[in-house]
């Protein structure tokens, strides 16, 4: 009994205090399953922008920014939540490697890293694809601002086919 009560409220080796769990490694599988499924939904939701379906198309810059909006959750998951994840060491060596992550991908967003002929046609059809869904369902009242409305809507287009047509050549 008395040992009973010698160890109660302290921690065994190999167990936690924390109520979810013996361990704290469920806590980082976890961690790194939710950065997994966070970066494929980013990816696929920075999608919803483009105009319709035949204008998604994967590419380098997607996966550019879908890295760099995972890497923040990252690093905030890991500090507000340290009671979930205890172990300093693997928290610091986390937000270490997330915060060179997120630069890392930053620069290759600015510098358009490993974009080629090939990456840039891919990367522009869905960015195009938003403008023409921003100018399509804006309800505007603006005469200029309507004629300019129109003139996205035809460019954006005409550019969209230059480079699927550009994308078919390369593929020969």
């Amino acid at each position: 009994m008395e040992a009973h009560k010698q160890h109660e409220g302290q921690a065994q080796p190999g167990h936690s205090t924390f109520p979810h769990g013996p361990t704290h490694g469920p806590h980082y599988r976890k961690l790194a399953i939710m950065t997994g499924l966070s970066f494929a939904s980013m990816y696929v939701l920075m999608y919803s922008m483009v105009d319709r379906f035949a204008n998604v198309i994967p590419n380098v810059n997607q996966m550019y920014m879908a890295v760099l909006m995972t890497m923040p959750m990252v690093i905030i998951e890991v500090l507000l939540m340290s009671s979930m994840y205890m172990d300093k060491r693997r928290n610091t060596l986390i937000i270490a490697v997330s915060t060179l992550t997120l630069i890392g991908f930053f620069l290759l967003i600015r510098q358009q890293g490993f974009v080629g002929d090939r990456e840039f046609a891919k990367s522009m059809i869905p960015h195009h694809a938003a403008a023409i869904l921003m100018a399509k369902e804006a309800k505007l009242t603006d005469p200029d601002l309507q004629k300019l409305q129109q003139d996205i809507i035809t460019a954006q287009e005409k550019e969209i086919k230059q480079m699927k047509d550009k994308l078919a050549q390369l593929d020969k």
